[in-house]
């Protein structure tokens, strides 16, 4: 609650909220705020991506990141795993099995002046290591378009999908 002797000084707006001076001389100061409980409202620190092409030159990001899965064993025992242990967490995980700390991602180089997309895996909190992305790495990302097309698609129904406009019409000049 503010002392009356304060009012005056919030009226005439020359009031500071830490400490309000008093107006008379036998008056003691008030501290209105409690400076002994501060939090820290330091943020937490961002990746510090270098690219591996200009190592003094730092990567920001441009795309959003495409989790990377493993649905054979044979991709599990690459990362170091025996053959048992993999079939192991691949029955557990119905055959497909999330990559933590693992994903694809798209980088910006201020001194390439592109973006390209990197592989990128987490070791620890701030350690990170990027390589260039195989083909192969494209088939386990999540919510990736394939390039081949979807599979359950028909030839024919792919190709009406290709043939807009006026030459698409064309096989229909009955009508």
């Amino acid at each position: 609650m503010f002392c009356p002797s304060v009012w005056p000084a919030v009226i005439e707006g020359n009031f500071s909220p830490e400490i309000a001076e008093p107006l008379h001389q036998d008056d003691q100061k008030i501290s209105l705020v409690d400076n002994s409980k501060k939090r820290s409202r330091k943020r937490s620190k961002r990746r510090e991506l270098l690219c591996p092409r200009h190592p003094e030159q730092r990567l920001f990001s441009v795309s959003a990141k495409y989790h990377l899965y493993v649905t054979e064993v044979g991709q599990l025992m690459l990362r170091g795993l025996s053959k048992r242990r993999s079939d192991e967490l691949l029955a557990a995980f119905n055959r497909v099995l999330p990559l933590n700390g693992e994903w694809l991602e798209c980088f910006w180089c201020d001194h390439c002046q592109n973006s390209s997309w990197w592989h990128v895996k987490r070791h620890e909190a701030l350690d990170y290591s990027l390589s260039p992305v195989p083909r192969e790495l494209w088939e386990q990302a999540t919510g990736v378009i394939r390039v081949e097309g979807n599979p359950t698609v028909s030839d024919f129904s792919r190709r009406q999908a290709r043939a807009t406009g006026v030459t698409g019409l064309r096989q229909y000049n009955f009508i």
